[in-house]
């Protein structure tokens, strides 16, 4: 009987029904179905490496004054002509600071360092284009085929200018609900491995290496803009800084409108905040979330929500932009009299909300106007600030503060923060934004 069913079991036959007999012989199980040929098997990992090693370079950005190192990156070579993909982020001095900064390879084995001249540049989706002036013998091929979720994958780069070095992953798909498209991969992207290729076992690029928040949780950016960034350097004409500058500020001007758009097409849902009703998650992109300190000492109690895009726009180490964020405080008290909850109210709107980072070098100061405002039978004071981009003619920062005027021990105090918009489109914007403000009483 135990025969039986083991036998049954190694064929994967079906078992019959019992019936008292003499043990038979155990039969051997099958073994003749085909087998996955070895060369159909994902290489080694050192077989991958080895291959593919001469077409992933360092990338070294050099302070022209002192011709040393300011900062170093990855790239890794797309055509025979030399050219080569690498994150904006990692030459972003050249493109802002041209007449400071120049930018180099060290190829594989080392030796003299290749200079570079900067081709095109995708400032949204943190891609850039440069070029050596000798041709290359291996090149990566680039197509947008996407590997099905859990593909092992294969980062490249040199992390902490330790040299060319390839790390494991898994490949996890698009990250859902991105104002900007990214890749998740289940990998160690290190520090300086900022514009290498991530790759299957094929040698064939899915990604390209941008970010990292530690713990194995790395981005990727879609090979696809790679792609679409070559395709357009190819046909490219010699490009000088000033034409550079032009590129990445319509690039920007194009996000803006595009963000406007999807913003304003959307309607403005409200969430539910004491007595008042607020903007709640305008749009998919946006991830909200919510608090209140509680401490017994403090006589009042103020409720917080935020929502914020999460994602900007690299444009300098010193400089972000395309942010969305805002942020409702809502303040009450029963134990405070009407003077003192108005002297809490009004160091609220005081307070600056978070800024987006920007030096004098990027944005002029901020220039306010404020007056009291009526949102459908609501009484509000509403501030609105802007600072303009030195280096981007067009394009703003732009920060609305307003304040419930309602009563008198309970109010909200709002901020809407716009990084990379043109004054029409952030006063478009804040004017739907208002309306999302309500009371329930």
């Amino acid at each position: 009987m135990l025969a039986t069913l083991l036998a049954a079991v190694l064929t994967q036959t079906p078992v019959a029904p019992a019936e008292p007999s003499p043990l038979p012989a155990p039969r051997a199980p099958d073994v003749s179905s085909p087998t996955v040929p070895l060369g159909a098997l994902p290489p080694a990992t050192h077989e991958l490496f080895q291959r593919l090693e001469g077409q992933v370079a360092q990338v070294r950005i050099i302070e022209r004054r002192s011709g040393t190192r300011s900062s170093i990156g990855s790239a890794f070579f797309v055509s025979a002509a030399g050219h080569a993909v690498t994150n904006y982020h990692v030459v972003s001095d050249v493109v802002i600071h041209p007449d400071d900064y120049t930018a180099e390879l060290v190829l594989k084995g080392g030796g003299e360092p290749v200079p570079v001249r900067l081709v095109d540049v995708d400032v949204v989706h943190d891609l850039a284009i440069i070029q050596t002036a000798a041709p290359v013998a291996h090149f990566f091929d680039l197509d947008d085929r996407e590997p099905p979720q859990g593909a092992r994958l294969f980062a490249m780069g040199n992390p902490r200018d330790l040299g060319t070095t390839i790390v494991e992953g898994t490949y996890n798909g698009f990250i859902r609900d991105a104002l900007y498209e990214r890749l998740h991969f289940s990998g160690a992207i290190n520090p300086g491995m900022s514009g290498g290729p991530t790759l299957t076992g094929e040698g064939r690029v899915v990604g390209v290496n941008v970010a990292t928040m530690g713990n194995q949780v790395g981005f990727l950016v879609p090979v696809k803009h790679a792609r679409e960034l070559l395709t357009r350097a190819l046909g490219a004409m010699d490009t000088g800084a000033q034409a550079l500058l032009e590129t990445v500020r319509a690039q920007l001007l194009d996000n803006q409108q595009r963000v406007t758009e999807r913003l304003m097409g959307e309607p403005v849902p409200q969430q539910v905040l004491g007595s008042y009703r607020v903007p709640g998650r305008w749009s998919a992109f946006l991830k909200c979330w919510g608090d209140t300190p509680h401490d017994p000492e403090v006589p009042y109690t103020v409720t917080n929500y935020q929502c914020s895009s999460e994602e900007d726009i690299f444009v300098s180490s010193r400089h972000r932009t395309g942010v969305v964020s805002f942020l409702h405080q809502h303040a009450t008290s029963q134990k405070l009299g009407a003077l003192r909850f108005a002297s809490l109210y009004s160091a609220l709107f005081a307070q600056d909300p978070d800024p987006v980072e920007a030096t004098r070098q990027d944005v002029t100061n901020y220039r306010c106007q404020s007056e009291f405002v009526d949102v459908a039978g609501l009484p509000v004071r509403a501030a609105l600030c802007m600072r303009a981009y030195r280096k981007f003619p067009g394009l703003y920062d732009l920060v609305l503060r307003a304040a419930t005027l309602n009563a008198s021990n309970s109010g909200v105090d709002t901020s809407l923060t716009l990084a990379g918009f043109t004054a029409d489109n952030g006063r478009k914007l804040a004017r739907r934004y208002l309306e999302g403000l309500s009371w329930t009483r």
